[in-house]
């Protein structure tokens, strides 16, 4: 997932490893729009890293919403 952490981290997001199977994103590039349109903005960035991931052709990598305060909804996980 190393070329997906770079990939993401062009897009203004903070890639951090959480384990050696999991990318989690620190912070939302959308914030501001995030506050006030939580469910449209973690949706569309699940979007866009699930597009990563199939550009990529990384079929044994999900995108998922796991929403914690202070950082981006989304994850990158094992399939």
């Amino acid at each position: 997932m190393t070329l997906a952490s770079a990939l993401v981290e062009q897009h203004g997001f903070e890639p951090d490893r959480e384990a050696p199977v999991c990318l989690r994103l620190r912070n939302c590039p959308f914030h501001p729009l995030a506050a006030k349109a939580p469910e449209l903005v973690c949706g569309i960035n699940e979007a866009f890293l699930g597009g990563v991931l199939e550009g990529l052709q990384a079929a044994t990598v999900e995108a998922v919403l796991d929403p914690r305060a202070g950082e981006c909804c989304a994850e990158l996980r094992p399939a």
